[in-house]
């Protein structure tokens, strides 16, 4: 797709857009009852989270508490009202941060690899990164797709919801979180990406997107042959993962792992020692856990 194929004033906004999700803007609120009259003061970042959440599931009013003091939120209005008996309303603002990425570089870097994508009306944008060029991609990139777990980190950066496309906004969004806007400044962040899961920082999140971009709809399971595929990629250090695997394939077989079995194996994984010792601390481990640990212990002491 060509640079001028794309019109510049809906790509300035898909990256307005894109921006706000990549960087949640904070929100502040100006009281005269605290300090100097005309001061805005800032929210606490869970505040603003709980702000953020009202806005993209596109509700005007919500409720929020700030040290103990409820407030009705009104995002029309822009303004917090205590429900208290005397109630003064507070006005708000919002502080939108902007990321370290160029819209014009952002701009020609997309249209390299980008292809008109089903279905244009897409909230997501009416193009995306798909297939063959999806493919190029990576491999521009230096990163293999289907071995290499920076891949997934990318992904679940661009908040990527179908596997092997990011649509325009999923694109923009991931390049402003990781801060590029050019081939070689992505490139270069895809080892950072890598460690950064392998090391564990980022392996919660990276964990729980890959669920969730890895099921086809309308299933709420992933096949166990998949999942054992993800967890090599993602859990690479856990030493009792083969072993886990090769007893979940003869004792799990036609079963589904669904998502809270899923997020139950990386606490399992990262959690509980290979030599099982902790295991018993904990009486909430699902039955399947505790059928593992069974079967496990008793061929340790066989020998």
């Amino acid at each position: 797709m060509e640079d001028k194929a794309i019109d510049n004033s809906r790509w300035d906004a898909d990256c307005d857009a894109a921006f706000e999700v990549a960087l949640p803007p904070r929100w502040e609120f100006r009281d005269r009852a605290w300090g100097s009259p005309g001061v805005w003061r800032p929210f606490p970042e869970v505040v603003s989270s709980e702000i953020n959440a009202l806005a993209r599931r596109g509700q005007r009013r919500g409720n929020i508490n700030l040290s103990g003091c409820e407030l009705v939120v009104d995002l029309q209005d822009m303004v917090a009202v205590p429900s208290d008996q005397y109630p003064v309303p507070r006005m708000l603002r919002k502080s939108a941060r902007q990321p370290r990425a160029n819209k014009r570089a952002l701009k020609q870097l997309y249209a390299r690899y980008a292809e008109d994508v089903e279905p244009t009306d897409h909230p997501s944008g009416p193009d995306g990164i798909v297939g063959e060029k999806f493919l190029q991609l990576f491999q521009d990139l230096c990163v293999d797709p289907a071995t290499d777990v920076a891949a997934l980190a990318l992904a679940s950066a661009c908040n990527a919801v179908e596997m092997g496309v990011f649509r325009r906004r999923e694109f923009i969004c991931g390049c402003a979180v990781l801060e590029v806007d050019t081939l070689d400044a992505l490139r270069k962040k895809m080892q950072e990406l890598r460690e950064d899961v392998l090391t564990g920082r980022t392996l919660p999140e990276v964990y729980r997107y890959t669920f969730g971009v890895a099921l086809e709809a309308p299933s709420r399971v992933l096949p166990l042959e998949e999942a054992q595929q993800y967890w090599a990629l993602l859990l690479h250090s856990w030493s009792l993962r083969e072993e886990f695997c090769s007893w979940a394939a003869s004792h799990m077989k036609g079963k589904g792992i669904n998502r809270d079995l899923w997020m139950m194996v990386l606490k399992f994984a990262t959690e509980v020692p290979a030599d099982l010792s902790t295991y018993d601390e904990n009486p909430a481990w699902p039955v399947v856990f505790d059928e593992f640990v069974e079967y496990y212990r008793s061929q340790m002491a066989a020998g």
